[in-house]
């Protein structure tokens, strides 16, 4: 019962405006069937048989300049949003609704502006770019431009990083999707020229739970592509083109569906930019754990990262796993594993029309 990295389609949408007016969504709705697409959605992970990631660096390193902004040490992700937007009530409450429900959840003039202004400068000013692009023998592929080193970040880079990994931050992110952010925080620069893309994938894979993406571009317009689209949408709702200091969350699932257009030669002058990663859940199922009553719901076992349902089938299906007693609750176990697996990744709704 092992099952494969299955991709989504990774897209954003004309946004529906909601109670804020810096906030929209999209709603979820539609899943991918079993072996589709690989879901790795960046960060030059590739899934085990796979291919490689080919990173070709860019330029010759020059000399940094002093960051016009400084994030000091304990920051948490609270202390640089945006207080209109996150000291109202009805609008956190909105949020929250959103991503429970699925739905991708798009906050306009997300962070304070000094903070945006000086990622977008560091980020515009970088030479530290990497080109990562490959091509999977499921459909799946990418090609975009990204600054995985540690050793090439910026001070703000890893001051954002930093951020983005405390207690505080994750805390707050699983009390506002309703999912479990405490485990590592990953994030990393983004950049995408022309022809640059992101085929369909969910990003379910591992231990990821919820996805960001900071949008960080300046003076983008729809013609340029590079757009994020949200695949279980309509054509009509489904893109989100790039722009300045819009925070995009949604909770990682198998129905997690999107991609990014390609880059449009007529972006030339103009980058699309942005600082994406995932919060990561840090529970692995044990046999000791009350995995029946923690996955009673299908609300809840939709919250199962790709890494926690692989574990589950290695407990039922390892003979050299701790087996979980007694037999009456492995039958149970067994049991719970069908309707995951029946919820989250359902056979396809279509079969082909074949001539004998």
């Amino acid at each position: 019962a092992a099952i494969s990295n299955n991709g989504g389609v990774c897209a954003f949408t004309t946004l529906l405006t909601t109670q804020h007016p810096a906030i929209s969504s999209s709603t979820a709705q539609n899943g991918v069937r079993k072996g589709s697409v690989m879901a790795s959605g960046g960060f030059g992970k590739t899934a085990a048989g796979s291919g490689m990631s080919k990173g070709k660096k860019g330029m010759k390193k020059k000399s940094r300049k002093a960051p016009s902004y400084e994030l000091k040490s304990g920051t948490k992700i609270q202390d640089v949003l945006n207080p209109d937007i996150f000291a109202d009530p009805n609008t956190v409450e909105t949020i929250k609704t959103q991503i429970r429900n699925g739905e991708i959840c798009v906050i306009r003039n997300a962070f304070i502006p000094e903070f945006a202004n000086a990622m977008y400068e560091e980020l515009d000013d970088t030479d530290a770019w990497s080109k990562n692009e490959d091509y999977f023998n499921d459909g799946y592929g990418f090609k975009h431009n990204n600054v995985y080193s540690k050793s090439d970040f910026s001070p703000l880079f890893l001051q954002a990083n930093e951020m983005f990994e405390t207690e505080e931050t994750k805390e707050f992110m699983s009390e506002l999707t309703g999912r479990d952010c405490s485990g590592e925080s990953v994030g990393a620069p983004s950049y995408y020229e022309v022809g640059d893309h992101s085929l369909p994938h969910t990003d379910h894979v591992g231990q990821r739970s919820v996805a960001y993406i900071w949008h960080l571009s300046k003076t983008w317009k729809a013609e340029y592509g590079g757009g994020l689209y949200w695949a279980p949408e309509p054509l009509a709702n489904a893109y989100l083109h790039a722009s300045f200091n819009t925070l995009v969350l949604f909770s990682v699932t198998p129905f997690s569906s999107h991609f990014v257009t390609s880059v449009s030669p007529k972006s030339k002058g103009n980058k699309r930019l942005a600082y994406n990663g995932w919060w990561h859940s840090s529970w692995v199922p044990k046999p000791t754990d009350p995995i029946e009553e923690m996955l009673a719901s299908p609300e809840q076992r939709l919250t199962l990262t790709h890494a926690q349902i692989q574990s589950i089938n290695d407990m039922l299906d390892d003979p050299w796993a701790p087996r979980i007693q007694p037999p009456e609750r492995h039958e149970a176990v067994v049991d719970l594993r069908r309707n995951i697996m029946e919820e989250l990744y359902p056979e396809a709704k279509y079969s082909p029309v074949v001539l004998n």
